[in-house]
């Protein structure tokens, strides 16, 4: 526990420090701020693994299409997923509830990468909105990272995608890379303890975009909760 609170003060401290020191950036080229995310999200990993001992193993990047303008499926069990990706994959947006905007700094450079914030009481209003925006950064060869679950889940929980997901699949006409992974183990929700073990990220081959919605959704929920169930256990490797 001990080890754990130290890594959140040290956590919150580097991430204060850093996006403050990003704030000149946000007048800069986009991908300049991609450069300075990715040194973040690397330092964030530094902090697991000397705090915590969590280390981080990362499968199948080499399904990642070659052409940006991607759509990446990912599970979500921790808050580690929002710092993961953008060492992961290039030119990162992520599509999140509103009420994260009211993170001071942090917010800036979240809507500076082209994260779109959503109002999820809104209805069909923010289906139109998120698809609207999400169709446009596609366009300009930014990848989106999103959580079709909608929220944070179990590792052991079987796969459950919201609508979201399907909408975006039927109506952007790109490839969604699955990601299966098991960081829940390690960083629970809303637990302060954070348990040693080695976590597993890994990408799937693509699914092509062309299937009925059902179908898609389908195949997405079969094979993220095949993948999820080959994880090793992270304390046990």
């Amino acid at each position: 526990m001990i080890r754990s609170i130290l890594f959140l003060i040290c956590f919150y401290l580097f991430t204060a420090v850093t996006f403050v020191a990003m704030l000149p950036l946000l007048v800069l080229p986009r991908k300049i701020e991609y450069i300075f995310l990715s040194f973040w999200t690397k330092g964030v990993q530094w902090l697991l693994k000397f705090f915590c001992n969590i280390k981080i193993q990362v499968k199948g990047l080499k399904n990642l299409p070659k052409k940006n303008g991607y759509i990446v499926a990912a599970k979500h069990q921790s808050a580690m997923e929002t710092a993961l990706f953008h060492s992961l994959v290039p030119n990162v947006f992520y599509v999140f509830k509103k009420e994260l905007l009211w993170m001071p700094i942090a917010n800036l450079h979240a809507l500076k990468t082209g994260c779109i914030p959503i109002d999820r009481s809104s209805g069909t209003k923010a289906m139109r909105t998120m698809l609207e925006k999400t169709k446009k950064h596609l366009s300009e060869g930014l990848n989106l990272i999103i959580f079709p679950e909608g929220t944070r889940v179990a590792p052991d929980a079987p796969t459950k995608c919201a609508p979201g997901i399907a909408f975006l699949y039927a109506n952007c006409n790109v490839p969604v890379i699955p990601v299966a992974l098991n960081t829940g183990y390690c960083w629970g929700k809303n637990k302060t303890l954070k348990k040693s073990g080695t976590i597993t990220i890994s990408f799937l081959p693509p699914i092509q975009p062309g299937l009925e919605k059902r179908q898609f959704l389908q195949r997405l929920e079969t094979e993220l909760d095949a993948e999820q169930k080959k994880l090793p256990h992270p304390q046990k490797g």
